[in-house]
């Protein structure tokens, strides 16, 4: 009765242990995708279009400062969204900080964490969604493999550790860990059912740098979804440093 019991703890330690690698391989699969994203300075152009059939067009800029990405975003159309602007500090390690600018209130002002949970200029995807998690509040777990978009990918369950702060429950990534690329993403409400879908429908390398051209993110609760699309994509521009100065927003 000890020697099976002996080896029964045996079996459960070896199962925890398996259990806890296969985490640590989630995780620095995640980080390696994280790692991987591009450094260089981006401009492009932005559609954020709807199936309830409405388009806002931007302005995108993007640079690496301080360790950190930094993105600037202006409405140009249509006329009574233009001039609404963004700025977003996209940290891979600590809170993300968004600030946006209300044409209608000629103010600048800091997102909280409420109004990060909001549609993105009436869209389905939300503020938060513009930004990378922070890493080290989640953690993940090995769920499966699939094929997406004709990349074969592993999917990754991401827990939050604090669930209370978070706008989901759970997000399941679908990664090609060849090219590092997160291909999918479905999210969950914080009961526990899907709420929505991400999908990279269209992705090119350009100046050798692979880049989203097409995202859609489909509500599958409310039965309606977003496209947000970037065209005439230029890296290693020269932008100036007020871009990204919460000042400039005001200007």
């Amino acid at each position: 009765m000890r020697v099976r019991a002996s080896m029964g703890i045996a079996v459960a330690a070896l199962a925890v242990f398996a259990a806890a690698a296969r985490a640590d391989e989630a995780y620095d699969l995640v980080k390696r995708v994280l790692d991987a994203a591009p450094k260089a300075t981006l401009t492009a152009k932005g559609t954020l279009t709807s199936d309830r059939g409405w388009t806002r067009e931007l302005t995108v800029s993007r640079a690496h400062v301080n360790d950190y990405d930094a993105w600037y975003m202006e409405v140009t159309a249509p006329l009574d969204l233009k001039d609404t602007r963004f700025l977003l500090f996209d940290r891979a390690e600590g809170k993300d900080e968004q600030f946006m600018y209300v044409p209608s209130v000629k103010r600048a002002m800091q997102v909280s964490s409420d109004t990060r949970k909001q549609p993105f200029l009436g869209s389905d995807f939300n503020i938060s969604d513009m930004v990378r998690p922070e890493l080290d509040a989640f953690t993940y777990t090995f769920v499966g493999e699939e094929d997406v978009g004709g990349h074969h990918c592993k999917l990754v369950a991401a827990a939050p550790k604090k669930p209370e702060e978070e706008l989901y429950s759970k997000t399941i990534v679908a990664i090609d860990p060849n090219d590092l690329l997160i291909m999918r993403a479905q999210f969950f409400d914080p009961k526990g059912k899907a709420l929505k879908t991400w999908t990279l429908e269209k992705v090119e390398k350009v100046d050798g740098v692979w880049t989203p051209l097409v995202q859609r993110m489909a509500n599958v609760q409310d039965q309606h979804e977003s496209r947000f699309t970037l065209s005439e994509i230029k890296y290693n521009v020269t932008l100036p440093d007020e871009t990204f100065n919460r000042a400039h927003l005001a200007r």
